[in-house]
């Protein structure tokens, strides 16, 4: 895993959906096939990143509210993020 893995990845989810996106377990576990370790360190760069650039970030198993909507970062979700 690399710093340019996470930019690059951040910048795509950023163009797709600036206003809300998930990185998700397969992603990261699969399609990239980190390790444990290497997911921990891949969400934590990406939180202090995007929080850096403005969003409020939710890890797995954390409650946020959306568009008046209580929801929980699920299983298969790693991180939400949405736009301040």
């Amino acid at each position: 895993m690399t710093l340019k893995l996470i930019d690059d990845y951040l910048n795509k989810k950023i163009r797709d959906s600036e206003e809300y996106f998930v990185i998700s377990f397969f992603d990261l576990r699969v399609k990239f096939n980190l390790s444990k370790e290497d997911t921990a360190v891949f969400l934590n760069l990406s939180t202090i990143r995007l929080q850096n650039i403005g969003y409020r970030v939710y890890l797995t198993n954390q409650e946020y509210d959306y568009h008046g909507e209580h929801r929980v970062v699920k299983s298969n979700e790693l991180l939400v993020a949405i736009k301040k």
